[in-house]
Parts: C-alpha cells; structure tokens; sequence
C-alpha cells in the first residue's frame, strides 16, 4: 500500500509539472487534456474499483511511466514555437464548395445504399435496434466495397472542410450544421459507438481550431463527447446495474487485459507468415497483394478475467518488443500529436486539421486499440493530399493577409 502511494504521488507531481510546464509553451487545448484526461481516469479507475479491474504496482508504473512518454515530445517540439507564427492555407472558394458538396453527395450514396441492403437483410421487426448493431455490422463488412471503405466515413474530412470554409465565409451557418448533421447520419446507421465518438471528436477538434476555442469552453466541449456514446449504450435498454457494469468493462477492461501481455500471459498459437502485431497497415497491404496469407488480427484473443479482447493501444508494440514497446508507442503518439497539433494550428490547413481530428480520436481510444497501425490512418493522408492539391489553398501570413508566402518555403 505504501509502495503504491509514492508511485502515485510521485508520478503525478512530475506529470503535472510537465504538463504545466508544457502548457506554458502552448496554449492551445487539444491533445493534451484528452490523453491526460483520459489516462487520469484510467489509472484512478482501476484502483479504486478494485476487484477484476485491480492492477499490479508494475503495470502502475507502467502506465505512469507511458503518460511520461507521451508527454515528453512535446517539450521539445515547442521548444522554438512562437504562437504568433502564423500561416493560413486559405483554399479557392469555388472549389471549396465544389469539393464539400462531392464529398458529402458520395459519402451519403455509400451509406444509403448500405442502409438499403441492410433493410432486405437483418431480422428488424424480430430483434429490433440490437439487429442493427450486431447483423448489420456483419454484412456491411462481407458487402464493403472500395467506395464504401473510401468516403463512407469521409466527415472526417467535410467536417473540417465546412469549419474552413465558414470561417473564410463561404458558406452559411446552416450549411455548416448540415454537413455535422449528414456526417452524425452516417454513424448512427449501425449504433457503434466509436464512430459516433470520432464524430464529435471531428467537430470538437476543428472547431478549436477554426475558431480559437480554449480553457474552460474546451473542456465543456468534451464533456459533449459522452453524450452521444451514451445515448447509443441507453437504447438498448439494458438495467441500471448491467450498464454500469458494462462501463467499467468497457472502459478500464483493457487496462487489466494489457497486464496479461506485460507478464507474458497473453497466448496466440496461430501460425503466421509475418509475425509483428505492429505493422498491421503493412501486413494488410501485403495480404491484398497475394503476397502472404497469415498475419496477426487487430481481433486480439480473448481473457475472461476481465472478459473482454482489448487491451489498450499500447498491446501492439509490447507484444513485439516488450516493455520497450510499449515506451516506442507513446513516444509515437505524442510526437505526431504535437506536431499535427502546431501545424494545424499554425497554419489552418485541412491536412493538418482533418488528420488532427483522426489523431485526437485515436488518443480518444487509446484504452482499447492502436488506430495508428491500421490503414485507415495512411489512406486518410492520401486523400488530403489529393483533396488539398484540387482546392488549391494559398498560403498567407495570417498577420498580414495580403502577403503571399511561397508553399515551398513552409518553414516546418
């Protein structure tokens, strides 16, 4: 008991000086109230609910040890940041708007035809809004085309797009709420949770950026982020006493799970051509090439003390390299979170916001898996490649905005 008192103590005061210390170089809420607001649940959590959910003094000093790493990058990636260095992407009007209505006609396309073959296909009138959820999920991954796995969830970058867009006046106010309400449709159609959460995940992070949100109104803002999740949870109908159990599963079940990987419990007997539980994106790519056939599922195997088969982001990369791993993937983490974070706030370009939005929900569920190992990550990039290079931003000083600055001498 004492043993773990000092831990705590000592790790939180040095975590609060670093963030504070952080705080001073940059002001901007973002990336760093999220993963520090979640961890802080996380490890509470599990210490004061206690029972299943209770974790060693090693996996304590892990987790702490990890908030540390995701922390440090950021130190020195604001080492020379001056908040009033500003450049804004400001992109063509016409082709703004011409860009929004093509990404929002097609992602609605995509997911009406699902709906479609959903309706002739799940048992609705028998199971109700639970056959939604649990046949649809099934056959919308049997049916995925290109084309759905493309722009079915493309408000990740419409959203931001609108955000853009309504700032420079382009477009109203009530074509910006369109485009959140379109982007809201196209993740209630399975009632999953998750895509609901980076929805608001989208609208929250641009939306900081856009327009300067902070301090109290930010962290308002992310008590919104429950609410959807929940709402989805509440529909069906489960018990007081259920659902609270089904949150502590939810929510600290991975924290306990990633403790059986830490002691060398976790068990996958399988066969596989490529055996890095890390370089899934890579791997995956080679399956569709025909150039291996076996490689490790982001579908981790299941422990039944919790019972649940995730086990937080840090799983992949402490499976393939142990405790270093786990160090490797919150480095990563928080040094792509601060970069993406200064870009997209130094410069308002829908690359750097939009894949913003994608890392901020990836923090966002980093108690359950690792988004940045999947493919959906790199597929994002290309299309805001291709998406940034059709609206043709210009860049400008935003401290004087009728000097041009030249793209190639974008001082990274």
């Amino acid at each position: 008991m004492l043993i773990r008192f000092v831990i705590n103590i000592v790790f939180l005061l040095l975590i609060a000086l670093l963030f504070l210390i952080i705080k001073n170089k940059t002001r901007k809420a973002g990336y760093l109230e999220i993963y520090s607001l979640l961890w802080l649940l996380l490890i509470a959590g599990c210490q004061l609910i206690g029972g299943i959910y209770e974790i060693q003094d090693s996996t304590l000093f892990i987790f702490y040890m990890t908030w540390i790493m995701f922390l440090v990058p950021s130190l020195l990636i604001y080492e020379n940041c001056s908040e009033n260095e500003k450049y804004s992407h400001k992109p063509v009007k016409n082709k703004l708007k011409l860009m929004l209505f093509f990404l929002i006609s097609i992602s609605l396309f995509v997911n009406l035809l699902s709906l479609y073959s959903l309706i002739g296909s799940i048992n609705f009138f028998k199971l109700g809004l639970l056959a939604l959820r649990v046949q649809g999920k099934e056959i919308i991954d049997e049916q995925s085309t290109i084309f759905y796995q493309l722009f079915a969830k493309s408000y990740i970058i419409y959203i931001p797009l609108a955000m853009i867009g309504y700032k420079n006046k382009y477009i109203n106010k009530a074509t910006l709420v369109l485009c959140c309400i379109v982007g809201l449709f196209t993740c209630v159609i399975n009632l999953t949770r998750a895509p609901v959460l980076s929805w608001a995940i989208t609208i929250i992070t641009s939306t900081t950026i856009c327009f300067n949100v902070s301090g109290k109104k930010f962290y308002s803002y992310i008590a919104l982020l429950i609410t959807p999740v929940l709402l989805i949870t509440l529909l069906f109908g489960m018990e007081n006493e259920q659902l609270l159990e089904n949150v502590k599963l939810y929510v600290f079940g991975g924290v306990k799970a990633y403790e059986m990987i830490l002691s060398g419990r976790y068990s996958d007997l399988s066969f596989y051509d490529i055996g890095l539980y890390s370089t899934d994106f890579f791997n995956y790519t080679l399956k569709k090439m025909g150039l291996v056939e076996r490689y490790p599922s982001l579908i981790r195997e299941y422990t039944y003390a919790p019972p649940t088969n995730v086990y937080t982001y840090l799983d992949a990369l402490t499976l393939d390299f142990g405790v270093i791993g786990a160090i490797l993937s919150a480095l990563i983490l928080g040094t792509i979170a601060a970069y993406v974070h200064k870009k997209a706030h130094s410069t308002n370009d829908i690359l750097y916001i939009s894949y913003y939005c994608f890392i901020n929900y990836a923090i966002a569920i980093s108690f359950m898996n690792n988004e940045l190992i999947r493919i959906n990550g790199f597929i994002l990039i290309a299309e805001l490649v291709i998406i940034r290079m059709v609206i043709q931003p210009v860049l400008q000083d935003a401290t004087n905005p009728y000097q041009l600055v030249d793209f190639k001498n974008d001082v990274q």
